[in-house]
């Protein structure tokens, strides 16, 4: 009889006298020393013991020929896999000779939950290993095949973490658009080692998603839209040219715009004829925006049109997507952290989750877009210079002096010119020269209530030259569409903000509201460097639940939500 043999009759003979012995199997059970030599796990009615695990090869050819179904991670994927069997002893994990394990059974589990979570469970092999588990062990299939098995399960969890913590994004840019993921040290072989046998793994991965109530909101709406019978249909309304929408405007794309607007709940009856653009049109078009939280104008602008456009199945898609974004940047902000959400125009401010302050916000236009990427506050300048970049200077500045026919413009504007280090007299040099372009010319504005930069900024600790800072074009603020600026991020409230950051700061006189805006207002520049750690993340979250649990979305204004879906739909064929 071989040793296999006698644990196969070792364990018939344990199993009707598992009454007697449970309080001390259960005590074994609790114990790390047994894991994985042993393994012994309820299972409802029986327990098994001595379920022996199985040897694995751990050579790097073994591994070539696992399945990992996404080729962006497939490598990283592969390597991750055997380094974990590496520091496991070179045993199996979810499977036994005899038995399959508690964990496995677990993992199935989990894979029908992330549906939720806007995951496909056959991107991680869910059917075709459940199906090979089971026909594995009715068949009695030989060891080789069941540890091959394994492997290909330990692939599939090691790329699920993978997707959870750093998502399923490719790309860096999209065209002008830079998306920074933050940095990601989550260790998924690693994780997957320090399972313990009685710790469900359901634990893990839910430890992996976004713990804030948004997340959770976000995840329970779209459990629900998935659920629902879906309005796909397209009823588009798409105007060559919005600016034809006036006051008499004929064409068959007016009539169009009726039903559009009649589906959403907003019939405009014809005064005469629907293709005639008429008084009652243009109401009910206000009517719509102001409904949208636009400003009720009239005109037939990009962000009514988007809205107009929407249907159930985009918004599902949002919700999906949104979800996707927020776990990429589920990244630790400590207890004190600042939030930008792009297509919103607000920074909120928060201590300890709790909202301290929130303000409007101008960001980058779709030309010089704000990145999306997370920082730390460095320090915060009051009365700053701005050092203008080259980019601003020779795309805007110099074609400006040439076109008005002053080079004194700036200077008078309180600019001083340098070139080489040294001040120069801008009515010296002929702008109009197209040599002047390989020139590097340097135009530092001083501080002031006019200065670019307002009277005051906020430092981050990012190389792409993009912060936080006051401006003296407070109209801005008033519209709803904000995406007006060079790429840095302008504050409604500067002072507000800047005393948030600065109150906790030792100082013989404390950091009150006033003293920022005596400081504001002084007439020296002044750097202080916040007590207080405070993390930041300029984000994309173009749906969201709003305070009421209402879904709110927001305009696409760099048009990355096509892009960034087609990223994770292919993964649903």
């Amino acid at each position: 009889m071989t040793y296999s043999d006698m644990n196969h009759l070792k364990l018939k003979l344990i199993i009707p006298l598992l009454g007697v012995f449970s309080l001390c199997l259960q005590n074994c059970k609790n114990d790390p020393a047994s894991h994985p030599e042993s393994s012994l796990r309820e299972t409802g009615e029986e327990f098994y013991t001595e379920a022996l695990t199985m040897v694995v090869d751990t050579s790097v050819t073994s591994f070539e020929n696992i399945p990992v179904l996404d080729n962006a991670y497939q490598k990283g994927i592969l390597s991750d896999t055997r380094t974990y069997y590496v520091l496991n002893g070179g045993k199996t994990r979810w499977l036994y000779q005899d038995i399959p394990s508690r964990l496995f059974a677990e993992y199935m589990q989990v894979l029908d939950s992330i549906d939720n979570d806007g995951l496909n469970p056959e991107t991680y092999r869910q059917t075709p290993l459940k199906k090979a588990v089971d026909s594995a062990y009715v068949h009695k299939a030989d060891e080789s095949y069941k540890v091959q098995l394994d492997k290909e399960i330990t692939a599939s969890f090691l790329l699920l973490t993978k997707h959870l913590t750093n998502g399923r994004f490719l790309k860096k840019t999209y065209g002008k658009h830079s998306w920074l993921k933050p940095k990601n040290t989550y260790n998924n072989a690693e994780a997957l080692l320090k399972i313990a046998d009685t710790i469900p793994l359901s634990q893990l991965i839910t430890s992996l998603l976004p713990a804030n109530p948004q997340y959770q909101q976000m995840k329970n709406l779209y459990r629900q839209l998935k659920n629902q019978t879906l309005d796909s249909a397209n009823t588009a309304v798409n105007f060559a040219n919005p600016k034809d929408f006036v006051y008499g405007y004929t064409a068959p794309i007016v009539a169009q715009l009726r039903e559009g607007l009649k589906a959403k709940g907003f019939e405009a009856l014809p005064e005469t004829d629907a293709q005639i653009v008429d008084s009652t049109l243009i109401k009910t078009v206000q009517q719509f925006q102001q409904s949208k939280g636009l400003t009720p104008d009239g005109v037939l602008g990009k962000q009514t049109l988007y809205y107009l456009n929407m249907n159930s199945q985009r918004e599902r898609d949002l919700v999906q997507l949104n979800m996707e974004r927020m776990r990429v940047f589920n990244n630790p902000l400590g207890d004190s952290y600042a939030i930008v959400n792009i297509p919103d125009f607000q920074l909120s401010l928060f201590h300890k989750d709790s909202l301290l302050f929130k303000t409007r916000v101008v960001v980058g236009k779709t030309e010089t877009p704000t990145p999306i990427f997370t920082d730390s506050i460095k320090y915060v300048e009051f009365r700053p210079t701005w050092s203008v970049p080259q980019s601003i200077i020779k795309r805007e500045m110099i074609p400006q002096m040439v076109a008005q026919g002053d080079p004194e413009k700036y200077k008078k504007r309180g600019y001083t010119l340098y070139e080489k280090g040294k001040k120069i007299d801008p009515t010296q040099v002929n702008w109009s020269d197209p040599s002047v372009h390989k020139r590097a010319f340097f135009f530092v504005e001083a501080p002031s209530a006019r200065n670019s930069l307002g009277l005051v900024k906020f430092i981050l600790s990012n190389d792409m030259s993009i912060y936080l800072h006051d401006t003296p074009s407070k109209h801005f603020f008033e519209r709803d569409y904000r995406a007006l600026s060079h790429g840095c991020v302008r504050v409604q409230n500067p002072e507000q903000l800047a005393y948030f950051l600065l109150r906790d700061e030792a100082s013989d006189t404390p950091w009150t509201l006033e003293k920022v805006t005596e400081t504001m207002h002084g007439n020296r520049s002044l750097r202080v460097t916040p007590k207080t750690n405070f993390k930041l993340n300029i984000l994309y979250y173009t749906a969201f639940i709003d305070d009421q649990g209402a879904l709110v979305i927001k305009n696409d204004i760099y048009d990355l939500d096509s892009e960034q879906l087609k990223e994770i739909k292919r993964f649903e064929s």
